[in-house]
């Protein structure tokens, strides 16, 4: 499931059927990160185990993403009721201390997000 570029193409849309089907995917992708995480961590916080390991930081990489857009867009996309040990493991993964010294802050995030919404409707629009 291709998740991420379903959360570009609803972000980009101007069709409201479009981007309920782009959303559903996205859901779709997170419940399936979901089933991953939980089949690989073996109950422990990271997929790695006790420490952050490489899929950690290639999935952790989208979490100021998703966090931000849920703040642009005032969508829930890291749901606790749906995929609480992928929101627990995303909580751990920002508040590790050598995390927070790399990601940026959640409002500059949406501040540029907005902006490539924007260009990116622009552009769709000029088509």
């Amino acid at each position: 499931m291709q998740w991420f570029p379903a959360l570009k193409a609803a972000a980009i849309t101007k069709s409201e059927e479009a981007k309920e089907k782009g959303m559903k995917e996205v859901e779709g992708g997170l419940l399936q990160l979901e089933e991953a995480f939980v089949s690989i961590s073996k109950g422990n916080p990271f997929f790695g185990g006790e420490a952050i390991g490489f899929m950690d930081i290639c999935l952790g990489s989208f979490v100021g993403i998703l966090k931000a857009r849920e703040k642009l867009k005032g969508e829930k996309l890291l749901d606790e009721s749906k995929i609480p040990f992928l929101c627990k493991w995303a909580n751990e993964f920002l508040s590790d201390d050598t995390v927070k010294n790399v990601v940026p802050e959640i409002d500059k995030v949406v501040e540029f997000l907005g902006e490539l919404e924007v260009r990116a409707q622009s552009a769709v629009s000029k088509t």
